[in-house]
């Protein structure tokens, strides 16, 4: 009789246990159906309590510091989070988790670690499943060992013959510029996205320092990867950027030498295998690389895919608090899975692909903390993580997850039918919630020594995204008192769009012009300039139908103004460079003739801004906060008729602005031929 196989093991290898092995299910199941009977007689209980509200999805909650905390500071034990939260969720009849018996919340799985690091989720239910899991685990080892021999394959990443080790380590710059790209990276990028913990690789890049064939090849995929993203800050004028490409102007070398290497990071995870065995360092990689695509404007909907199911491969999309982890482990699964969130999110916004499909959120944010602050030796107890004095490394990232849940609700509403006049309320109430809580945590501890101006560039841009997010949301009903349906809610539809464009150009003005921010001209010159140019699409609309001649002035002078900041930026950007000549059209052509003068000549006279101050914007300035409008609704009162209104006010409608690559430069051609 041939042998049955099941996880790789001979039948004939478990019938010595297999007596055992039955009373032990036997008796699982038993407990298992006393437990079933409990829980039902505590759910019946609890929707006599809160009726039909059980059933609801729970919104997103922002994530504060108390969002996102371990049960332990080393995360030793293997409690569950639920059972960690007795104490205050007793009360909560919602929160039924709280009440499953602990054996069914441990009971989940466990983690397979090869030798060399690779790590595989093990499902498991019962008791002999833990058993064979065992077993699996052994043999997983055992067959990781082994396809070190076999002939890999790098789809999606390679070709059928991979890159040796010493031809990928050919690949990277000298020493000096690898340290100072791996240095740029930290100081700018890593705090935006701080998926990595800076500690650990600092430790991990020494000891690549010292023998660079020590380091696994995930590892060597992470080093380029944040190589590719720290290139993209380098300055125009920077040295090392003719010395690491040949291209003819700056923004081309910075695009090649990206290229490379992101291209050399996907051969470094076709020669580990990436299709059959993970580590954490390949997942950080492949996350940091869909975020290196995305800033590329390059695709990785694919890619993002493909991480997902690694991810849970490496059982990412469950807790940490249900394995034995360090502090350190812990919060790094939880980085990679909200940076996956994120991107997911950014990915469906783009793709207009607004199902209600998403991933997991059964794992819970990482922690508002420093890096150093996860360490052992930090001293800090849990209480003190989860409740931090001023802005973190997290921070940003936290209060951006946040925002992207806010954006994908508006483009729900935008792109499906009319929204009610309460749903955008509620949603404008969402973006001005989150503005409050960036300005005070943000300026929580600026008493005790003055805000790194790092942070300060993380707020423009937060109220930046916050602003197009504005205009979206309240774009239909701006169309409306645009074509004469004017009411209260069309005319404080249209204050709000007046108002966050004018943020939007101020932030992109500031950022352009004060040397505090030049490490950011990547950001500047890209998604600061798509939404200053939607803003000032927007703010010529209203300008063609003012609502006074001061209003009109003061829009004209900060249009103005707009197309002196896209100039400034037109070298290293190519939506500035397409945008300055169709600015330059709707400026004449709102410009009432013969009373105006031409906009070469406005530009030579003093901008509205040099007439107030001199000066640029210090870091310690506070990004432009919403005006108030006052007063009743009144028809507009400057009469300013322009033929072209109605076209251009056609171009503001909400697919063309989520993303810069859906901009139609052709849609342009009534104002100039060629874009």
């Amino acid at each position: 009789m041939a042998d049955c196989f099941f996880l790789g093991q001979s039948r004939n290898q478990l019938n010595a246990s297999s007596a055992e092995s039955s009373k032990i299910v036997q008796q699982e199941l038993l407990q298992r159906i006393r437990n079933l009977e409990d829980l039902l007689k505590k759910h019946v209980g609890a929707h006599a309590i809160v009726g039909g509200q059980a059933g609801q999805d729970e919104p997103v909650s922002p994530p504060t510091t108390n969002a996102s905390a371990g049960t332990e500071a080393d995360c030793g034990s293997n409690k569950s989070f639920s059972n960690s939260n007795n104490n205050n969720n007793n009360s909560n009849s919602n929160n039924n988790s709280s009440e499953l018996p602990q054996s069914l919340l441990q009971n989940v799985g466990s983690l397979s670690i090869s030798p060399q690091g690779h790590v595989r989720f093990e499902p498991q239910s019962s008791k002999l499943d833990f058993h064979l899991a065992q077993i699996s685990a052994s043999e997983y080892r055992n067959q990781v060992n082994s396809v070190n021999e076999e002939k890999p394959s790098g789809f999606p990443f390679g070709c059928d013959d991979p890159a040796s080790r010493d031809r990928l380590l050919a690949r990277l710059p000298p020493s000096r510029y690898c340290d100072a790209l791996k240095d740029t990276y930290f100081r700018v990028f890593s705090p935006l996205f701080h998926i990595l913990h800076d500690p650990t690789f600092a430790e991990e890049y020494e000891r690549f320092r010292q023998d660079p064939s020590s380091v696994s090849l995930s590892w060597l995929a992470l080093l380029f990867v944040v190589l590719a993203i720290g290139v993209t800050s380098l300055s125009d004028d920077d040295p090392l950027l003719p010395d690491l490409g040949r291209e003819a102007t700056p923004s081309a070398n910075i695009r090649v030498i990206s290229e490379q290497y992101r291209s050399a990071a996907m051969q470094c995870l076709a020669a580990d295998q990436v299709l059959s065995r993970h580590s954490m360092k390949t997942l950080q990689a492949l996350v940091l690389l869909i975020y290196a695509l995305t800033h590329s404007s390059q695709p990785s909907w694919v890619l993002i895919g493909m991480t997902h199911h690694v991810a849970i491969a490496m059982g990412c999309h469950l807790d940490p608090d249900n394995f034995n982890l360090s502090l350190v482990e812990a919060e790094e699964r939880r980085r990679c899975w909200a940076g996956l969130i994120m991107l997911h999110m950014i990915q469906k916004i783009s793709f207009r692909n607004l199902d209600r499909q998403r991933l997991s959120r059964d794992v819970r944010l990482p922690l508002d903390a420093n890096d150093l602050d996860l360490m052992k030796n930090s001293g800090l107890t849990m209480d003190q993580l989860r409740h931090p004095t001023g802005p973190t490394q997290m921070t940003y990232l936290l209060f951006k997850f946040r925002l992207y849940d806010i954006a994908l609700a508006i483009c729900n509403e935008i792109f499906s039918s009319e929204a009610s006049p309460a749903v955008i309320a509620k949603l404008d109430n969402d973006i001005t919630s989150q503005q409050e809580l960036w300005t005070a945590r943000y300026h929580s501890d600026t008493s005790v020594e003055p805000l790194p101006s790092q942070h300060f560039a993380h707020i423009n841009i937060l109220f930046g995204y916050s602003h197009q997010l504005r205009l979206l949301l309240h774009r239909p009903a701006l169309n409306r008192y645009l074509t004469g349906d004017i009411n209260d809610r069309t005319h404080s539809s249209r204050n709000r769009c007046l108002d966050a464009a004018k943020g939007l150009l101020s932030i992109q003005k500031t950022l352009a012009e004060s040397p505090q921010y030049a490490p950011y001209k990547w950001y500047t010159a890209g998604l600061a300039s798509f939404h200053a140019f939607h803003a000032a699409v927007v703010l010529t609309v209203i300008m063609m139908n003012p609502e006074s001649q001061a209003e009109y002035d003061e829009i004209h002078a900060l249009l103005v103004d707009a197309l002196q900041v896209f100039q400034l930026l037109s070298s290293r950007s190519s939506l500035c460079e397409k945008g300055i000549p169709i600015l330059t059209q709707l400026l004449e052509m709102a410009s009432p003739q013969p009373q105006h003068m031409s906009i070469l000549q406005q530009q030579q006279q003093p901008s509205q801004s040099e007439l107030m101050s001199n000066t640029v914007p210090s870091p310690q300035d506070t990004p432009i906060s919403l005006l108030t409008h006052g007063g009743s609704v009144s028809e507009p009162t400057f009469d300013f008729a322009n033929t072209h209104a109605e076209t251009i006010q056609s171009q503001l409608q909400a697919q063309y602005w989520v993303t810069a690559s859906n901009i139609p430069w052709n849609n342009w051609g009534f104002l100039i031929h060629q874009v």
